[in-house]
């Protein structure tokens, strides 16, 4: 395991031995360097006395061998390799001794130099050769074998390294990390300086992964006025943005305007703030609208009114979705794919027999352009997608199922016999140009298009599913509206509801095979503001139990107990393949992150374990996975096992249902812990069993939908461990926060304009 090495010295100088290892895409780094100064007590023996040549690790673009660096970092005790150096800061040096300069020419940076002719053009010039180079070619004519092409290839590279190690280090030295040098330098090339000089806040407007905390950082450093327009329109557009991360597609320019004037610290006029939201307005940024009802208005006039501000993509993508389905709506089907007679005969085949209005659903949805199927847990909502896919498919109809996530995906194909996909990949996204090979120029080859889990649909996805839809393709929409909202910002479901202008099935009714289930039960009772209801000590062994403690600490113990002793015993479940916990939030003794450290730390026997990009891991540490990545075929929450933990640090193997997957250092920030995760990162997916912590201080969070999508996850065993205060802060707690979007309105304003043509 790697351990930080204290009291040791936290800068490393010497030169650039070997580039043993480098990764172009996370800037990943293994550097052997030739130490000078200061070293450990414990490297000054052995061959290290006459040959200093110690391991730095970090991330920065690829230094030449030969090349002086000034290394920033800490030292860090690897389990198999010793003490190296794990680098943040780094600064480049031209070499200024022989040795030095001549394995920096003769690096495979200057294509046609090799060590003979860089040792000849070192002896000609002297230890100023590089400069010599950079200010006349004419230098390099008298060198012996060095042809002219070689030449010229040597003095343009220099003369343009001499920049590009000017420009790194002005980025470094207002405060960028290396990969942040190297986005930035990507992106504007040898023009960054003067551009970020001229307007420093180009790096949270042009970079992804750079906020506006710090380029309001390096205007500082540049010394910008504070009280500057660029300072004003980058806070605007930060707010925003910010906004859209906790749902919102818009904001009012009331409450905009407010909050950027609390990030800035400081008090600006109205005049100040229309005149930087038209400057954002004209160039594009942003749109105001009037209360989503309107066409795009400017932001001037007599107050603001009910005007809100969009950032462009969020607009797009509600115009755009709204008149979609409202075409769809209006084209209508081609014919109805089933009659009374062919349901019966389905029900029949299935061995199934339908109440009255889910034989309505099926028939309504087999017949509708676009239909929302709606309900709770136990309601039916499988059997009915099931009975209209096979029916659509005995007509003749091509089929296509889909769902936000790649677990969810896999238990609409287990419920319905039928393959199903993710959004992302049934459109074929394109991890290089970050878009859909699907879209209005090349729709989707469906007759039917079902999409379940909808609740977790967000704005920008939806639109680009329905614009990758022409028709005469119906569209079919599952979800449950109770369960909480997309992560990303939208609220896709409950507009489409409030909106009234799509047909809607709702299922009400629990199905018998559900009635004898207290997870269902309590899953209805909590959503109606019901204290859910828990077995007796007498009563048989049931799917749902409380057990009650004080205080977080005790409630985490007991938690730990629960389901790693407890669980196993009583049920046989495999607490490390089965229970999953979900908490919450992430801090505190009952949060996402301690849980993961303690039920951690109940995984027995001898396991591996190494450092890697400043974390250990485990060999059989659970992980899920947090985004989709479609090279190496694994998807937003998808969860594995570490089985393998490589010693040299080139990565570990994590082992998914259907099988291993290699991950490089560079992509291991896609992975997190998951012997606990949120109750946001479950959605979409089931577990044999799920235990919940419910604490007070958690009561931020301690909201209704949140219990209930939580208790909807298990499938065999529910238990929650806390206080009974907290379930019932949780239970009482019905306000759900309000995201602001304008689909609704533009979605019914759509629907009609297509009625009145």
């Amino acid at each position: 395991m790697d351990e930080p090495a204290n009291d040791l010295p936290t800068v490393l100088e010497g030169a650039v031995d070997r580039v043993t290892f480098h990764s172009e895409e996370s800037l990943y780094t293994v550097l052997r360097v030739r130490a000078e100064g200061a070293l450990p007590a414990e490297l000054k023996s052995g061959s290290l006395v006459f040959d200093p040549v110690v391991t730095a690790v970090g991330r920065c673009p690829r230094p030449s061998e030969g090349l002086g660096v000034r290394l920033g970092g800490i030292w860090t005790r690897h389990k198999t390799h010793g003490l190296q150096f794990e680098f943040d800061r780094l600064e480049l040096r031209a070499p200024t001794d022989r040795k030095g300069l001549v394995r920096y020419l003769a690096s495979d940076r200057f294509e046609g130099v090799g060590e003979v002719l860089a040792g000849r053009i070192v002896d000609a010039l002297g230890n100023d050769a590089l400069e010599q180079i950079r200010a006349d070619r004419s230098c390099l004519d008298a060198i012996k074998g060095l042809a002219p092409p070689v030449a010229e290839n040597l003095h343009q590279a220099l003369v343009v390294e001499k920049g590009s190690h000017a420009l790194y280090t002005f980025l470094l030295g207002i405060g960028l990390g290396p990969w942040q040098v190297e986005a930035v330098i990507e992106k504007y090339g040898q023009q960054a300086e003067a551009r970020l000089r001229h307007n420093p806040y180009l790096l949270s407007s042009g970079i992804a992964g750079i906020g506006f905390q710090t380029a309001d950082r390096v205007a500082r450093e540049l010394g910008l006025p504070e009280d500057g327009l660029e300072r004003r329109r980058a806070a605007i557009l930060h707010v925003l943005e910010k906004a859209s991360g906790q749902g919102h597609c818009c904001l009012p320019l009331e409450r905009l305007a407010e909050a950027a004037r609390e990030l800035l610290g400081q008090q600006f006029d109205d005049a100040a703030f229309v005149e930087a939201v038209e400057g954002l307005r004209r160039m594009d940024d942003l749109v105001i609208d009037e209360a989503a009802t309107g066409e795009p208005t400017s932001a001037d006039g007599a107050g603001t009114g009910d005007k809100r501000a969009w950032l462009p993509g969020f607009f797009a993508a509600e115009v755009g979705l709204a008149e979609r389905l409202a075409g769809l709506v209006a084209a209508g089907p081609a014919r109805a794919w089933a009659t009374e007679a062919d349901l019966a005969r389905k029900e029949q085949q299935l061995g199934i027999t339908l109440h009255t209005r889910q034989r309505e659903a099926v028939l309504g949805l087999l017949s509708a352009p676009v239909g929302l199927l709606t309900g709770g847990p136990g309601v039916g909502k499988t059997t009915i997608v099931r009975a209209v896919v096979d029916l659509a498919r005995a007509a003749g109809a091509r089929v296509l199922l889909a769902s936000p996530t790649g677990r969810a995906a896999k238990r609409l194909a287990e419920a319905t016999g039928e393959e199903a996909s993710t959004v992302h990949r049934l459109l074929g996204f394109e991890p290089g140009t970050r878009r859909f090979l699907h879209d209005d120029e090349k729709p989707l080859e469906a007759d039917l298009l079902v999409v379940d889990e909808i609740s977790m649909l967000d704005l920008s996805l939806a639109y680009s599913l329905v614009r990758a839809v022409r028709a005469p393709t119906r569209v079919i929409l599952v979800g449950d509206p109770d369960q909480l909202p997309s992560v990303a910002a939208g609220n896709v479901l409950s507009d489409l509801l409030a909106a009234g202008c799509l047909p809607v099935f709702r299922l009400t009714q629990i199905f018998r095979q559900a009635a004898h289930s207290l997870i269902v039960d309590n899953a209805h009772a909590i959503l109606e503001g019901h204290m859910p209801r828990f077995p007796g000590a007498d009563e048989p062994l049931s799917d749902f139990y409380f057990f009650p403690t004080e205080g977080e600490q005790a409630t985490a113990d007991r938690l730990v107990e629960v389901v790693t002793r407890r669980i196993p015993e009583k049920f046989g479940l495999d607490w490390l393949e089965d229970v999953q916990v979900l908490a919450p939030m992430y801090r505190g003794e009952c949060g996402v992150d301690r849980l993961n450290e303690r039920l951690r730390e109940q995984v027995t026997g001898s396991r591996r374990e190494g450092r890697l990009r400043g974390r250990v891991w485990r060999e059989g540490d659970r992980v899920i996975h947090t985004r989709n990545d479609y090279e190496k075929e694994v998807f937003n929450g998808d969860m594995g096992r570490v089985v393998r933990i490589n010693a040299d640090g080139t990565g570990l193997s994590v082992r998914y249902p259907e099988r291993v997957v290699f991950y490089e250092p560079e992509h291991l920030g896609d992975l997190q812990p998951a012997f606990a995760i949120t109750v946001h990162r479950s959605q979409g997916g089931e577990f044999p069993g799920v235990v919940m912590p419910l604490v007070p201080q958690h009561y931020l969070m301690l909201q209704r939908h949140l219990l209930y999508t939580a208790v909807t996850r298990a499938k065999r065993l529910c238990v929650l461990v806390g206080s009974r205060r907290a379930l019932e802060m949780a239970v009482q707690n019905a306000e759900q926060k309000l995201r602001l979007s304008g689909l609704e309105g533009r979605l019914r304003r759509a629907c009609g304009d297509q009625t009145a043509s």
